[in-house]
């Protein structure tokens, strides 16, 4: 079983491939059908090429690493799944894109469900089923719409009628691409779904949901704003660039503060869908006002950036899954020391989490500076006054996101590889050492991919040049592109070497760490809990309380039931004793005053305890 799947995934990766390379030339093939609407067209656009390239090549990681790794019983899906995908991609009409995007849709769902007997897996399931069918059916309102006005199902059809069509029509189809596409790509607020349903699926699935499948979901975005419902106005790009802004800030600060390896990266996956999402606004705000160097710009950043996280994500994902399958658990709070133990996958998932953190020389840092371009030329091209301020603010959102995201993988790597093992399942009599197989070459492709891209992206750039002229009607240069990441990428090199050498110079001595007399133990270790309050407490305005409750109805009235997952006990509480939890959360606020931190008043109670003891003593 486990071969078959992983050999049926293979063929779907070079098929993407192949469709990617020449899209032009390979013909259409058309599926007819009894009923006219239901008659299936497939064929390979140039739109679809970077994602098709996507597909491929991390189909193909996943596969060699599924060789190894996880449930032979999973494999056979992870193929099902990555056809549809491809089927998506290579949809033309609106009956064969909608059944495609069905399937990718139920298939996906079986993968995130597949442990169904925990209850969060249940209630994961049936979250992402619920937002994802309320999606699809936004996006089969606005294909029908289409479709209605323009006369014909095919896509082709559509976009020739598309400039001809009523405003109201396109407007109100470009709202609900943007509700149906966006809830499945994990645009804020429809993003609920993802940070419980990618953390509960198996690694191999989670790897080709956030790498690929939420990149489905934005290449239909842009069939509908660019093709189908196109030529749009400035408020389309204003609106996805203040969506993909949000997405951004939230998505990396839950990230920052969250314990759960594999939720960080659902909630980074938010926060890069956003940075896309912002490239496609700004690329819309262009072409509203004729712009047409700064829209080649502004989409080759978001199809590079698409590429680039997919490559990224994947990788990470798919060492989530490795550490998990060798520690039982992604909690970072057990974790620790990993990177002894894993000595293959540990220098791979290293620099997952530097081209995540858009450090140079990496894809990420490619991609994130081509987007920082175009919205600093989106704030200076002359529009109307509402798009300079929020590409402005857009731009302020991103530089901010790329710090937090730096120390969150820094968090993520530091907390789980470095250090000391914390649990007791790593500190065996006969400790566990990787040795390299399937899993790990998957890995180390990944992370080579990453790598290759960040030092020579005109690897890249020459192939997205044609998409990005296709769609923007004009050809693309980015001159300075392909130099900056190898002149930058030695800056942190000579600050290192520097460091190093001021170290020595300086006679820094190393003493063991200080824990008030007591033994140092593994406890003592810094905690991912820790590592991130700072940010916690600075941004606490934005973050609430996660509360679990279960409402019972009992014979005369409804009561909360809240359950601890620490002891897994479950109580009632009722109205009294809430009221005397406020009184006393009042009292305790109240109190505060006298532990304040200041020093003086500390000593201040050391003399007046002094001097009633004394007093007590006569």
């Amino acid at each position: 079983m486990r071969i078959a799947g992983v050999g049926c995934t293979w063929i779907v990766a070079f098929s993407a491939l192949i469709s990617s390379m020449q899209p032009s030339v390979l013909p259409m093939v058309r599926i007819e059908s009894v009923v006219p609407f239901l008659t299936l067209t497939f064929g390979a656009s140039l739109l679809a090429a970077p994602f098709l390239v996507l597909l491929g090549l991390l189909a193909f990681g996943v596969g060699l690493w599924s060789l190894y790794r996880g449930n032979a019983s999973d494999a056979m899906f992870i193929a099902a799944f990555c056809f549809a995908m491809l089927a998506t991609l290579l949809a033309q009409d609106v009956a064969a894109f909608f059944l495609s995007w069905e399937a990718t849709a139920l298939l996906s769902a079986v993968l995130v469900g597949r442990r169904c007997g925990d209850p969060r897996v249940r209630r994961a399931t049936l979250l992402y089923l619920l937002m994802g069918q309320a999606g699809a059916l936004c996006i089969l309102t606005a294909f029908a719409m289409l479709a209605t006005a323009s006369g014909g199902a095919s896509f082709s059809a559509i976009a020739a009628a598309a400039p001809t069509l009523p405003g109201g029509v396109r407007n109100a189809a470009f709202v609900l691409a943007l509700i149906g596409f966006g809830s499945k790509a994990g645009l804020v607020p429809l993003h609920v779904w993802l940070p419980r349903a990618h953390p509960v699926a198996p690694a191999n699935a989670s790897a080709l949901l956030s790498g690929v499948m939420l990149k489905v979901a934005l290449y239909g975005l842009l069939l509908v704003v660019f093709n189908l419902a196109g030529p749009g106005s400035s408020l389309w790009g204003i609106a996805l660039l203040g969506a993909g802004a949000i997405s951004v800030l939230l998505g990396v600060l839950y990230a920052v503060v969250d314990r759960d390896m594999k939720r960080v990266f659902a909630y980074s996956s938010i926060e890069n869908v956003g940075i896309i999402v912002m490239a496609i606004g700004v690329a819309q705000i262009a072409r509203a006002n004729a712009n047409a160097p700064l829209e080649a710009a502004a989409l080759f950043a978001a199809f590079f950036h698409t590429i680039a996280h997919g490559l990224f994500k994947g990788l990470l994902f798919l060492g989530a899954g490795t550490v998990h399958e060798i520690e039982h658990t992604t909690d970072m709070e057990r974790l620790g020391g990993l990177a002894e133990r894993l000595r293959w996958s540990a220098p791979s998932f290293l620099i997952g989490c530097a081209a995540v953190s858009a450090l140079p020389p990496l894809s990420g840092f490619v991609s994130e500076w081509a987007t920082f371009q175009t919205l600093i030329a989106a704030a200076q091209a002359r529009t109307d006054a509402s798009t300079t301020v929020v590409a402005i603010a857009a731009l302020a959102v991103l530089a901010l996101a790329s710090g937090l995201a730096a120390a969150c993988f820094a968090k993520a790597f530091g907390i789980a590889f470095l250090g000391g093992p914390r649990s007791v399942n790593t500190s065996d009599t006969v400790p566990f050492v990787e040795r390299f197989d399937a899993s790990n070459a998957a890995l180390a492709l990944l992370a080579s991919a990453c790598v290759v891209l960040g030092f020579a992206p005109k690897l890249a750039w020459d192939p997205l040049a044609v998409v990005v002229s296709h769609v923007a009607g004009t050809s693309f240069a980015f001159p300075t592109l392909a130099r900056l990441p190898t002149v930058l990428a030695i800056l942190p090199i000579l600050g290192v070497i520097a460091a190093s050498i001021a170290n020595r110079a300086c006679g820094v001595r190393y003493v063991p760490t200080w824990t008030c007399g007591s033994q140092v133990t593994s406890s003592n270790q810094y905690t991912a809990t820790a590592f991130s309050k700072p940010l916690r407490t600075i941004f606490a305005f934005i973050f609430h309380p996660v509360r679990e409750e279960k409402i019972i109805q009992g014979t005369s009235a409804w009561f909360p039931r809240q359950i601890s997952y620490q002891t897994k006990s479950r109580y009632i509480v009722d109205e009294g004793a809430r009221g005397l939890l406020a009184m006393l959360f009042r009292f305790a606020r109240g109190t505060r005053i006298v532990q304040s931190g200041s020093l003086r008043l500390y000593l201040l109670y050391i003399v007046a305890a002094a001097a009633a003891a004394t007093a007590a003593a006569r």
